[in-house]
């Protein structure tokens, strides 16, 4: 595939997961943004920011611009820039070769948990068990509420991050990170679902994790391999999902 075509199909790809986290209340009007590091490049598709750009829930390939791993913007439309937290996309990218997207997100039962110093728990396993896994794997909380705009705060926010798929930050948002933009969204939306449920089971009283005995049995599960969830077309199927929703709407 020539490159120009898989930057066509990259920026597709980008703009669809902005429509997808936006129309499923994950972040709301132009809260966020979605990257992705071009194949064998050091280049980076961004949401763009600025005077002429989109809602994430009205995204196009339009709105996704073009910048380096050193943020300098390489292919923009008028009106349109690198959002402010780019720093926070370009340090995950830097620390992590395996990552090809990240995804920056406002979700507001983040916002609530915390700012509360309420932790994520396992409360679920069947209901859905990526969910939990996240739980399991470690979601650590970026105690700062501030934008990250520059370097030196993009080392800072990786400091918790570390090597996660989900970092929360405080008072503020998440961010996720994938070895696709398909995994990147997926984890977004799990990471979502986990906290709205959370938020539920605290206001109805205090949360319990689910059995150590079924904790046991996914993790014995996972060991053994899942199942595999991509079709015909080699798309996971709740990114097929979820494209089918935003025609639906």
């Amino acid at each position: 595939m020539s490159e120009t075509k898989l930057i066509k199909e990259l920026k597709e790809k980008v703009a669809i997961s902005c429509r997808i986290i936006g129309n499923r209340g994950v972040t709301r009007g132009s809260f966020g943004h979605v990257s992705a590091r071009i194949p064998g490049t050091k280049k980076i598709l961004i949401k763009a920011k600025g005077p002429a750009e989109e809602a994430l829930e009205f995204a196009a390939k339009r709105d996704i611009i073009m910048i380096d791993i050193d943020g300098n913007t390489l292919e923009a439309p008028k009106g349109l820039e690198a959002p402010q937290e780019t720093e926070m996309h370009l340090a995950v990218f830097r620390a992590r070769p395996e990552v090809m997207s990240v995804i920056h997100s406002h979700p507001d039962w983040v916002v609530a948990l915390t700012a509360s110093e309420k932790p994520l728990l396992p409360i679920y396993a069947a209901y859905n068990p990526p969910g939990m896994r996240l739980v399991l794997d470690g979601i650590p909380v970026y105690p700062r509420s501030v934008t990250v705009v520059n370097e030196a705060l993009g080392k800072d926010f990786m400091r918790y991050m570390g090597d996660k798929k989900v970092c929360l930050l405080r008072g503020h948002g998440m961010t996720t990170a994938g070895k696709s933009v398909e995994e990147a969204t997926s984890v977004s939306l799990n990471a979502f679902e986990l906290a709205r449920l959370n938020y539920m089971a605290y206001a109805i009283g205090t949360p319990k994790s689910v059995p150590e005995e079924d904790i046991r049995e996914y993790q014995s599960r996972w060991e053994k391999g899942t199942r595999k969830r991509d079709g015909e077309t080699g798309e996971p199927s709740d990114w097929r999902y979820n494209k089918k929703l935003l025609r639906k709407g």
